[in-house]
C-alpha cells in the first residue's frame, strides 16, 4: 500500500555522494550501492560523478533490461519524493522502449565482422608490402594502409569495449584484447576507465578527462582557473608554461594531434581529430552532472559530423556521435536509422542538434581553441602574473 511506502527528499539523497557512502535513485527507487561501487563493471568514477542523484536515464542508457532484475538487492526501501520525469526524459525513454521492442540492441549487424575482415586484409597487405617488395612507394602505402587499419581496430576496441560487437561478455572482452591490447597498444582498462568516464560527464571542464588537456590545449577560460579534476583528483594547474602553450593551442592542435612524422600516424590521426570535434566546440560546464537532464547534457555537448552513407566506414559510424552517446549499447550499424528521430526529439523540446560537415566542425574548432587562446594571453583572465619570459614569446602577438 502506498502509505506504508518509506519517502526521501531529493535533498536527503544528495547527501550520500561519497565513497563508502553512495545512494541513487534508479526509477524514484534509491540503492544503495556503496559497497557495490568497487566491483561495478563500469568502474567506480560513473557512480562517484553520479552519486547521490537519480540516475535512471544513465542507468537505462548503459545497461540492458536484464539488468533491472539486480536493483532489488541495492533497494534501501526508500523511493524518492515528488519523483518526475520530464517530458524529455520521457520520449527518450520511449525512444529506447521501441528500439528495444525491434531488437536494435541485439541485432548486431554485419558491421563487426565486415570491419575485421577488413582490418585482416590490410595488415596482410601491410605485411606483403614491407616483407615482399623494396619499393619506397609500396612501402609508404603500406604505412598508410597500416594507419588506416588501426583506425579500423580502434573502433572495433571501441564497440567492444562497450559489449556490442559479439553476443557473450567473454567473447567481447577477447575482441578488446586483441584489437585494443595487441593490435592498437591502447590498454582496454584505461580505455574503459577514461571513456565511462567521459559518456557520464560529456563535456563537464572538471569531471570529464577528454576535456582536460593542460597544459597543452584548453577549450574553455573557465581551465584558466586551475580547476581540481574530479577524474584524475588533482588540480590542473594553469601555470605560466600552460599559458605559453595554450596561447597558440590553434597553430599547434594538428600537429600534436599527429604525433609522429611517419604516414601511418599521420592517417590515424585522422581519429584523434574526429573525435575532438566532435566535443571540443560545443558546450561545457563546470560540475559533475545532473542524472535528470541526462539527454539535455548530452546534445548540449555533443555535434554530430555529417557525411554521405558511403563514408560511414571512414568514420566508423561514430560521426553521429550524440546518437552514441544517447545510445551507447546500440550497434553503430544503427546510429544512422536512429538519427532522424533525435533529431525530432530536439526539435520537439527545443534542444540543440548540431550536425556539421568535417570541415565546418574543423573550422569551429579552431574558432573555439582560438578563442581561448586568446583569453590565455590576456593576463587579467587568471592569477598568473606576467614575466620577461612570457612577454618575450608574446610581444609580437
Amino acid at each position: 500500500m502506498e502509505c506504508d511506502k518509506k519517502y526521501i527528499t531529493i535533498q536527503q539523497l544528495e547527501q550520500h555522494n561519497k565513497p563508502g557512502d553512495l545512494w541513487v535513485s534508479i526509477n524514484g527507487k534509491v540503492c544503495n550501492v556503496s559497497d557495490w561501487s568497487k566491483y561495478h563493471p563500469g568502474g567506480e568514477t560513473p557512480l562517484l560523478n553520479l552519486a547521490g542523484k537519480d540516475v535512471t536515464d544513465a542507468f537505462t542508457a548503459y545497461h540492458p533490461a536484464t539488468a533491472w532484475q539486480y536493483l532489488n538487492k541495492f533497494f534501501t526501501g526508500y523511493r524518492l519524493k515528488d519523483y518526475k520525469v520530464s517530458e524529455v526524459s520521457k520520449d527518450y525513454r520511449n525512444l529506447i522502449h521501441e528500439f528495444t521492442k525491434a531488437g536494435m540492441f541485439e541485432n548486431k549487424g554485419h558491421t563487426a565482422v565486415f570491419t575485421l575482415t577488413s582490418v585482416a586484409a590490410m595488415f596482410g597487405f601491410v605485411f606483403y608490402g614491407v616483407l615482399c617488395c623494396n619499393s619506397l612507394w609500396v612501402h609508404l602505402c603500406s604505412a598508410m594502409v597500416l594507419g588506416m587499419a588501426w583506425i579500423q581496430s580502434a573502433y572495433i576496441g571501441h564497440d567492444s569495449g562497450h559489449y556490442i560487437v559479439m553476443s557473450g561478455h567473454g567473447w567481447n572482452k577477447l575482441v578488446q584484447l586483441i584489437t585494443g591490447n595487441c593490435l592498437t597498444g591502447i590498454s582496454i582498462a584505461w580505455w574503459k576507465w577514461t571513456h565511462n568516464a567521459h559518456h557520464i560527464a560529456c563535456n563537464s571542464l572538471d569531471c570529464d578527462p577528454d576535456l582536460q588537456h593542460i597544459p597543452v590545449f584548453a577549450v574553455s577560460s573557465w581551465l584558466f582557473n586551475s580547476v581540481t579534476s574530479s577524474f584524475y583528483r588533482r588540480k590542473l594547474e594553469f601555470d605560466y608554461m600552460a599559458r605559453i602553450l595554450i596561447s597558440y593551442q590553434h597553430w599547434t592542435f594538428y600537429p600534436i594531434m599527429v604525433m609522429f612524422v611517419l604516414t601511418s600516424f599521420v592517417v590515424t590521426s585522422i581519429q584523434h581529430v574526429q573525435f575532438c570535434l566532435n566535443h571540443f566546440s560545443a558546450n561545457v560546464y563546470v560540475s559533475p552532472p545532473n542524472g535528470n537532464d541526462w539527454f539535455e547534457k548530452q546534445t548540449n555537448g555533443t555535434l554530430d559530423i555529417s557525411c554521405s552513407p558511403w563514408m560511414d566506414w571512414f568514420f566508423g559510424g561514430l560521426q553521429f556521435q550524440l546518437e552514441h552517446h544517447l545510445f551507447p549499447r546500440l550497434p553503430r550499424c544503427h546510429l544512422r536509422q536512429v538519427a532522424p528521430l533525435v533529431k525530432d526529439l530536439c526539435n520537439k523540446h527545443n534542444l540543440p542538434y548540431k550536425s556539421l560537415s568535417f570541415w565546418e566542425a574543423n573550422e569551429l574548432t579552431i574558432r573555439t581553441l582560438k578563442m581561448a587562446a586568446m583569453e590565455a594571453r590576456d593576463v587579467n583572465n587568471s592569477g598568473v602574473s606576467k614575466n620577461f619570459l612570457w612577454e618575450a614569446v608574446t610581444i609580437h602577438g
